[in-house]
């Protein structure tokens, strides 16, 4: 009796401790692990270029509760988003910083450097503007923003083409040519084209004298209107130049642009029966009130003798941009020598009813004989 009730004392004990011991387990089982802190952030790409690419950043962290972007030089300059879209304005190198928080209250950063490129802009400067049929000219690259990549296109040129960066080409025709340059840079795959019409004028030599300004003076032109009164110098020529030469319309019926009463010396002779290109670049202030109406290469060799003119008309209406204004003329061949040519601009108003103010500017004037 008394060994069974020892082995009922001892069944009953080791229950208890049997129920203690699975209900021990069963509560370590069933814990919560700890949360997991982990960092990792990423961008789309790690070049942009300034004012254009979209990059976005995503934080992929694990155990975060708060977080703090900085973007240095971007828009947004800060962002609490986990994938926020950023514009860089300010080229360089930028270094991206997220700050998290996790949920224990630890924190950590991490950087992610980018690269900010400018934005590729084509250009180029030609070593003269004024050539003979058959001579060269070199192109130099100004483009800004590290192109790594060229492709020229030459009107009238050998070669007609080029991939080099200061390429020189032969030009064999007699007329104004114009010039393409496509610039790109191959870490951004970015493209940026430039055309510059007209940038060189081919032909044969040049006949007029002080057709551009660049030295600031103004010795052979004048405007006319009843009474001759000069032209005056200002900045901002045609083609890239630095100076041109302008004058006020005020509400005349015509003017002329001329140097028929500038010395002697500066007149040149031509030939009878022989065709001329004269060229020039204009612009006004206010568009579409003038139009050009004439040009006249005339001939004065005494006042006693009387004028000589051979006429070209044109008819182009003057707008805001520099544009280029082109006559041809044939010097007839039954009134004798023309010793002391000159050139005569007529402009007058595209309504004859309107009031027209406005100022007039004129650069680059050129006078060659037509090849044959």
């Amino acid at each position: 009796m008394k060994l069974l009730k020892s082995n009922l004392l001892k069944f009953i004990l080791f229950s208890l401790l049997g129920v203690m011991v699975i209900s021990s387990c069963e509560k370590e089982y069933g814990k919560q692990p700890e949360e997991i802190k982990e960092l990792l952030a990423t961008v789309s790409k790690d070049i942009a270029v300034a004012g254009g690419d979209t990059l976005t950043f995503t934080d992929l962290s694990l155990g975060v509760i708060r977080r703090t972007w900085t973007f240095p030089g971007g828009v947004p300059e800060t962002s609490d988003k986990a994938a926020p879209n950023v514009v860089f304005l300010e080229e360089g190198n930028s270094s991206p910083k997220l700050v998290v928080e996790y949920f224990d209250g630890t924190k950590d950063s991490l950087t992610l450097p980018i690269t900010v490129y400018p934005i590729l802009i084509a250009d180029f400067t030609p070593s003269v503007t004024r050539i003979k049929v058959g001579e060269t000219v070199t192109f130099t690259d100004a483009s800004i923003g590290g192109a790594d990549g060229w492709y020229w296109e030459f009107e009238g040129g050998t070669p007609a083409t080029s991939t080099e960066q200061n390429p020189t080409v032969q030009f064999d025709v007699n007329k104004p040519i114009s010039v393409t340059l496509t610039v790109t840079r191959s870490s951004t795959e970015s493209e940026n084209t430039v055309i510059k019409d007209a940038i060189v004028q081919v032909g044969p030599p040049e006949l007029a004298y002080y057709g551009s300004f660049e030295d600031q003076q103004i010795i052979d032109y004048q405007t006319w209107n009843g009474a001759g009164f000069p032209l005056e110098i200002v900045e901002g020529g045609a083609n890239g130049t630095n100076y041109a030469c302008a004058f006020d319309y005020e509400d005349w019926g015509g003017a002329e642009i001329m140097n028929r009463d500038k010395p002697e010396e500066r007149k040149i002779e031509i030939i009878p029966g022989r065709s001329y290109t004269v060229s020039l670049y204009m612009k006004a202030d206010d568009a579409g009130v003038l139009t050009i109406g004439w040009f006249q290469l005339g001939n004065l060799n005494s006042w006693d003798e009387g004028y000589k003119s051979s006429w070209g008309t044109n008819g182009q209406v003057l707008t805001t941009d520099w544009q280029l204004v082109s006559f041809v003329t044939t010097i007839p061949t039954d009134n004798g020598d023309w010793l002391n040519a000159y050139h005569n601009f007529w402009l007058t108003k595209v309504d004859g009813g309107a009031t027209v103010n406005t100022r007039v500017y004129m650069d680059e004037l050129s006078l060659k004989i037509v090849d044959l």
